[in-house]
């Protein structure tokens, strides 16, 4: 049967233990410490990333709120413009017919030559008019693109109107 040696079992275990505290001491608080910073650095990366998301989720809303905004505002300014075009059309044809009829009192060589003069005017306040419409129009803080879209939508609307004149 084997032999127990205590004096060899006693020295092995004050090893051990002297093992473990010196472990314990030198070792096992610096890895602990390490875990921790490692996690509350973790944690923190987490928590900048969730406060990035929410400030881009944020700045995302305002983004479509500013846009909806300014999308409304250029449909206002579109619709006022018509309706400042239409009333100086009105104005515009209802002169027109005004002289119109007192010219065919004059002779037909006048009626000619005020006909051509007042065409060269209607043609000159058309073309002032339509440049201070698409000076409104596109005066508001629009992209270029939006810019050049509404512009040709606008000639194209009044190239569509004055086409039955």
């Amino acid at each position: 049967m084997p032999k127990i040696e205590w004096w060899l079992l006693l020295s092995q275990t004050i090893t051990f233990l002297i093992a473990l505290v010196v472990v314990w001491k030198f070792a096992w608080k610096p890895l602990v410490q390490f875990i921790r910073d490692r996690q509350d650095k973790v944690k923190k990366t987490l928590d900048d990333a969730e406060n990035t998301r929410q400030d881009i989720a944020r700045l995302e809303a305002d983004y479509r709120t500013k846009l909806a905004g300014m999308e409304q505002k250029s449909t206002e300014i579109v619709a006022s413009a018509r309706q400042e075009a239409g009333r100086a059309r009105d104005e515009i044809v209802r002169s027109a017919h005004e002289e119109t009829m007192a010219l065919r009192k004059k002779a037909q060589e006048q009626l000619e030559q005020e006909r051509r003069r007042l065409m060269a005017e209607m043609r000159s306040e058309i073309v002032g008019l339509s440049m201070s419409i698409a000076e409104k129009a596109l005066a508001g803080p629009l992209p270029e693109k939006v810019q050049e879209r509404k512009f040709q939508a606008l000639l194209d609307e009044m190239k569509g109107e004055r086409k039955p004149s």
